[in-house]
């Protein structure tokens, strides 16, 4: 699948969707580094909250800017959203994406994070 510059960000960012495998996330950072926006996280973010996909395909990829834990156990801190089979623990688990939570946050694992090469390569992939 490639990712062709000319196409709108909506279409580039739903090939970055089909390209992140059950179990991994990523965030809009990386997103928009692997589309060619090194400063574009708010305008994949703004077209992840408008493009109408569905929480089980969006719930992937998520702000990744806060950390915790030391080398090689750290966490992506994320906010829980929503409630019930509506919230984004229970789309993270549809998704095998392994978590654990610490009261309204949900801390996933840094090693299950896709970085922007590893989303260029799956895009440049036939």
């Amino acid at each position: 699948m490639t990712c062709l510059p000319d196409s709108p960000l909506e279409e580039q960012v739903g090939a970055v969707l089909a390209v992140i495998a059950d179990g991994e996330v990523t965030g809009y950072g990386e997103i928009a580094r692997a589309l060619g926006i090194p400063r574009g996280a708010r305008a994949v973010a703004r077209v992840m909250a408008s493009g109408g996909w569905g929480w089980d395909a969006a719930c992937p990829v998520i702000p990744v800017g806060r950390t915790r834990g030391r080398a090689g156990h750290r966490c992506f801190i994320v906010p829980e959203m929503g409630e019930g089979t509506d919230s984004r623990s229970a789309a993270l688990a549809r998704r095998a994406v392994s978590f654990t939570m610490d009261g309204e946050n949900i801390l996933i694992p840094t090693s299950q994070c896709l970085d922007a090469g590893e989303l260029m390569e799956r895009l440049a992939a036939p």
